[in-house]
């Protein structure tokens, strides 16, 4: 499977189950502390403007009939310069008449004025636009002592560019934001970091099954695993001791079915021979020859067919149920071939075999390389034609089984190892087996199985078993 169609991880489930409400959480909390805090700023910067209002009523005096307004050194340079924003002023009458000031000013609504007490006064703020620039509006009700009762009453208005507010929101705000990206990353890390010493015990557990041999059904070391762990650890004691009952089964039937086939085959097999004889001997029964030669042809397909499919069965199984050991390939080829020299020397054939190593080995299963080799041997006989020349070579990196028969047509080189595919012509007979099996062996045991025709002069072929990493 493709690594795109996997599964998400168990860190990443958990870090999305932990971190997208947190995201969220972690979201509202920044949007509520950025509001506190620029309700915080906007409060302290309107304390600031309410002082400069209050100063410049400090400011009007009462002289000569008439309101004057004689201001300090100090309310000067309040105006012009306070803390990068811009302070303008309109002082006004109960009556709307200007008195001092800018005329153009906006007038805060009355209705941000009427009854608000800030800051102990009567002082209201409203947000307005002068000179097509924001401002920030405050409106101060003052009482001008010693007046004249009509003209007492004084409205002191004073406006602020918001550049500094807007500097200190902007500073809020990513300090704020920052703060929080921070405390996500950390809170992301602290995920990743548990969940990878959370899914310790799981690699470790993977790990110990991963080295054992593949024979190895033996119950995992108890004691040593988490809580959360132990059932996935019971059921994998539970398939084990499965798994071990199914391979037990298994080989029992395979040793049983070899001797329940191969025991009635033989028998049909010695019958068939008595009575070609009785028939050979028998003038009135001589139509019955051709009959009884094909049943033991017959026969002797069906033994075949049925070696061979026990023979694949237990090459699929054999790791399962026998431990592996160390094989000298080369005392195993020698075996092998000394075995077919009498068939050989019976069919015509020319048997050979050469080694140009002492000694070769690998990890594996006797038996099953035996019935790999025996059946590369007995391809290169069925195959090659009576006479045929068949050497057996071990090499540096594997075993080799050439003929001099016809060889393998090209078309027919990448199917050859496919079950129950036959290469071969019509009259000659085969299960289509043979190679398929030296091919599951040769997976078993870390080979590859290759085939090579023609070999020389257009005839031959050359079959090998061939250990890339020896």
């Amino acid at each position: 499977m493709r690594r795109a169609e996997q599964a998400p991880s168990l860190r990443w489930r958990l870090l999305a189950a932990w971190l997208l409400p947190l995201v969220l959480l972690i979201g509202i909390n920044a949007w509520l502390a950025y509001d506190r805090a620029v309700h915080a700023a906007n409060e302290a910067f309107d304390r600031s403007l309410y002082l400069a209002a209050r100063t410049l009523a400090e400011d009007l005096q009462w002289q000569d009939g008439r309101v004057q307004l004689q201001m300090r050194p100090g309310t000067g340079y309040l105006f012009e310069n306070h803390t990068g924003s811009r302070l303008f002023h309109q002082v006004s009458d109960a009556q709307g008449r200007l008195l001092f000031g800018m005329a153009d000013m906006p007038t805060p609504a009355q209705e941000a004025v009427s009854g608000q007490v800030h800051f102990f006064a009567l002082v209201g703020f409203a947000d307005g636009l002068y000179r097509d620039r924001p401002v920030r509006l405050a409106r101060l009700t003052h009482v001008l002592p010693h007046a004249a009762e009509p003209d007492r009453l004084l409205y002191v208005t004073v406006a602020e560019t918001r550049e500094a507010r807007e500097a200190l929101i902007q500073t809020i705000l990513r300090e704020t934001l920052g703060s929080q990206a921070l405390l996500l990353m950390a809170m992301g890390l602290l995920v990743s970091l548990s969940v990878r010493l959370a899914v310790r015990p799981l690699h470790r557990l993977g790990q110990l099954i991963a080295s054992r041999a593949d024979d190895d059904l033996q119950p995992l070391p108890q004691g040593q695993w988490p809580r959360e762990v132990l059932p996935l650890v019971d059921a994998i004691h539970g398939y084990m001791q499965r798994l071990g009952r199914l391979i037990g089964i298994r080989k029992r039937f395979l040793d049983n079915a070899a001797h329940q086939l191969r025991t009635p085959l033989t028998a049909l097999k010695t019958q068939l021979g008595l009575l070609q004889r009785q028939v050979a001997q028998t003038p009135a029964s001589a139509e019955m020859a051709p009959l009884v030669q094909a049943a033991l042809r017959t026969t002797d397909d069906a033994v075949r067919l049925t070696a061979q499919l026990l023979a694949l069965t237990r090459a699929e199984h054999g790791l399962d149920m026998e431990p592996r050991a160390s094989v000298d390939l080369v005392a195993l080829a020698r075996q092998v071939t000394e075995d077919h020299l009498w068939r050989a020397h019976e069919r015509g054939d020319d048997l050979g075999f050469e080694s140009t190593t002492q000694k070769f080995e690998v990890q594996g299963h006797a038996v099953l390389l035996q019935e790999a080799l025996a059946n590369l041997i007995d391809n290169a006989m069925h195959h090659g034609g009576a006479g045929v020349c068949i050497t057996v070579r071990v090499g540096a990196q594997g075993i080799e089984v050439e003929d001099d028969g016809p060889g393998i047509p090209l078309a027919h080189q990448a199917h050859v190892f496919e079950r129950f595919y036959r290469a071969a012509p019509a009259g000659v007979s085969g299960s289509g087996l043979g190679l398929a099996i030296v091919q599951e062996i040769a997976r078993q045991h870390g080979a590859l199985a290759q085939v090579q025709s023609p070999v020389r002069d257009g005839r031959g072929t050359l079959m090998r078993l061939h250990w890339p990493q020896v």
